[in-house]
Order: C-alpha cells, then sequence, then structure tokens
C-alpha cells in the first residue's frame, strides 16, 4: 500500500510529513484519505502505525535523514514527488525513490549535525 500525506485540503501534497493534516492510501489502484490521527503522537507510535496497515511505500515531498532510518528499517520505500497536488497524474518512474546511498544528500530536514 502506498501512502502520500495531504494538507487540509485533501489536494496538495503535504511539505511535512509527520505534521500531515491526512494521508491518502493508494491499495491497487483504489485511493481513500484519512485524517492523520497521529500527528502529534510520539514517534514510536507514529511509525508502528505504518507498519500495521501494511504501508510498503511512501511518496513525499521531503523528509529527515532520521525520518528516512525508521522508514528503512521499517522496509518502505521512499520516493520523493515534484508534483504540488495529487489530481497529476504520478509516474513511479519519474519519482526520485531516497535509498542508503543517496539519503543523506537527499534529507534535508530535520536535525542538522554539528560540524
Amino acid at each position: 500500500m502506498t501512502l502520500i500525506p495531504l494538507e487540509n485540503d485533501q489536494e496538495t501534497i503535504s511539505q511535512r510529513f509527520r505534521k500531515s493534516d491526512y494521508f491518502m492510501f493508494i491499495d491497487n489502484g483504489e485511493k481513500k484519505v484519512q485524517i492523520n490521527e497521529h500527528k502529534h503522537s510520539k514517534s514510536n507510535e507514529f511509525f508502528s502505525h505504518f507498519k500495521i496497515l501494511g504501508i510498503t511505500k511512501l511518496y513525499l515531498k521531503a523528509l529527515g535523514y532520521k525520518t528516512f532510518l525508521r522508514l528503512d528499517a521499517l522496509g518502505i520505500e521512499v520516493y520523493l514527488i515534484e508534483s504540488e497536488n495529487i489530481s497529476s497524474n504520478i509516474n513511479e518512474n519519474s519519482l526520485i525513490n531516497v535509498n542508503k546511498e543517496n539519503a543523506k544528500a537527499l534529507c534535508t530536514l530535520g536535525h542538522k549535525t554539528k560540524g
């Protein structure tokens, strides 16, 4: 199942994954939008929720490196999407797959390392 974080209008892809207002779940082409009930949950609770739901892919605008590591540990494939809203056709081949080799460069949100 694929997950896309959405803003309050339920059309715009959210800039913030964990703090998004809604999530779109896509399962075998069927789309379902639900409120993000875990918007204010602790990290462990938030991430375990997606394991329970069987999320295998996540399309998002941006994320932090620590968030990527948590998702990767759960076996969730992460893709960066350029589209602004879900009304656009989403072609997975045009998305950027975030992986262990490129994550530090692509994951620009969140905690910065001290140098």
